[in-house]
């Protein structure tokens, strides 16, 4: 007994400070330079354990997005935010994925919740709706995967296409400024042509104008929305053009604004000198320069006398074709127009080739509906009304 108390004495004397210094809580192992790195990784976005925010974030459940920008906009000078990539400063132009990005592409409380079982997936229009900021993969995507009619599967994506199908496929897609929400159906294997995820220039050796050299990867979402600037962070965040896409891509009503930009998204993929050549289809030059013009010298080498060419020639006939007089055509016509008046840039359930007509530009015939009917490679026939021009089984 006597031994165990003065073991007892020695243990609590050797725990007495030395006069005039404090007792120091344990320490966690330090970095030079800066404090450990599990405190570092963590206090980039919570706060301690006695904060009270929701989940101890710095901003909260209401606006995660400033936590991310944070780092990922340059506004946090820690030097762990120095090897984030970097979104360039909002000026009000453009479009984003983020709240106050949108360029009113759909609502800013868009939510969507899916249930498979006993799982539950939330999917939010914030950063948190793409990432997980606890992943490990590249980019930190989310490793939850989402079919065409925008259903949970049970794997990990094998595209960027099915991490945005949880939100862009099926009866709950978000609302978009113009055209159908639910995009998955346009890639669905019901539809009559897409833009096929997984695709490549050299599956496709029908289609003179692909660009083989440059289009190698598979074809995904990213493969038109993107973030232009190469130097910044990569993917669908932010783009100084409408939709989040990588160059600009307009429709007729937009050629005053863009001019022959109008089209350049296309030509990311698609040989512009091909196009205008008409090596894919006899009057792809006339409808992008203008029957007026009549395109390139090459171009009208390489016409054939169709139908369409005997509305040119009319244009320079003694008649009065102007609008407001007999005969005339509607303003517009003969002049250029933009590859999105005749094809869908995802794809259509109609029709082959891509043809969506812009409603805004082609009307119905005099015989019935657009519509249009593909005969063989760069051939088919059109029946439609374009610019007061009547097409009846036009054939091209």
């Amino acid at each position: 007994m006597r031994r165990f108390l003065l073991g007892a004495a020695i243990v609590w004397l050797a725990l007495i400070p030395v006069a005039g210094q404090a007792i120091r809580a344990p320490q966690p192992v330090q970095v030079r330079g800066g404090p450990s790195l599990a405190h570092a990784a963590c206090a980039a976005c919570h706060q301690g354990h006695r904060a009270v925010t929701p989940a101890r974030s710095k901003a909260g459940r209401g606006n995660p997005d400033r936590v991310c920008l944070a780092c990922h906009e340059g506004t946090n000078l820690a030097t762990t935010a120095d090897h984030a990539p970097k979104l360039p400063p909002w000026n009000g132009q453009g479009s984003g994925h983020l709240r106050d990005r949108l360029g009113a592409r759909r609502p800013t409380d868009y939510r969507r919740a899916v249930r498979q079982g006993g799982r539950v997936v939330t999917l939010t229009q914030d950063c948190t709706g793409c990432h997980d900021p606890h992943g490990k993969e590249r980019g930190r995507l989310r490793l939850t995967a989402f079919d065409v009619r925008g259903q949970l599967l049970d794997r990990r994506p094998q595209s960027v296409a099915e991490v945005c199908f949880g939100c862009h496929a099926g009866p709950e897609a978000a609302p978009l400024l113009s055209g159908p929400a639910d995009l998955g159906a346009l890639f669905a294997k019901g539809a009559a042509s897409s833009h096929a995820i997984g695709a490549t220039a050299a599956g496709r050796p029908d289609l003179p104008s692909l660009r083989t050299s440059t289009f190698r990867d598979p074809l995904d979402c990213g493969s038109c929305h993107d973030n232009p600037d190469s130097a910044g962070a990569k993917g669908p965040h932010v783009s100084p053009q409408a939709s989040i896409l990588k160059a600009a891509f307009g429709r007729e009503k937009d050629l005053a604004r863009l001019g022959e930009r109008a089209n350049d998204l296309c030509y990311l993929c698609h040989d512009r000198q091909s196009i205008r050549a008409n090596q894919s289809f006899p009057f792809h030059a006339q409808h992008l320069s203008g029957f007026t013009s009549s395109g390139s010298v090459a171009a009208q080498r390489q016409t054939p006398a169709l139908s369409e060419a005997s509305a040119v020639l009319g244009l320079r006939s003694p008649r009065d074709f102007r609008p407001g007089r007999g005969g005339a055509f509607q303003p517009g016509y003969g002049e250029p127009t933009t590859c999105a008046t005749c094809h869908a840039s995802h794809g259509s359930l109609r029709q082959a080739s891509l043809i969506e007509f812009d409603r805004s530009v082609v009307g119905a015939s005099s015989v019935g509906a657009p519509s249009f009917q593909r005969s063989g490679l760069g051939h088919g026939t059109c029946t439609l009304s374009c610019h007061g021009y009547d097409h009846v089984q036009t054939r091209y």
